[in-house]
């Protein structure tokens, strides 16, 4: 992993977590869904998404204006 990925996870009804999975995927330039899996005594399953938020600041990409 990267400095400028994050992962997210999704769990839900099978359905409304491939929904957002795919939405969320949308969002971003770079993804990569992981397959389903489900939980744990339950009806959900769990979705991860890998995702790259862009160029790192030294490659021209973001800076921390908040400085």
């Amino acid at each position: 992993m990267n400095a400028n990925e994050i992962t997210i996870e999704i769990r839900g009804l099978e359905s409304a977590a491939v929904e957002a999975a795919e939405q969320i995927s949308a969002l971003f330039s770079t993804t990569v869904p992981a397959p389903l899996r489900p939980t744990r005594g339950g009806d959900e399953v769990l979705v991860r998404i890998r995702a790259e938020l862009g160029p790192a600041p030294d490659d021209g990409g973001y800076t921390d204006t908040c400085a």
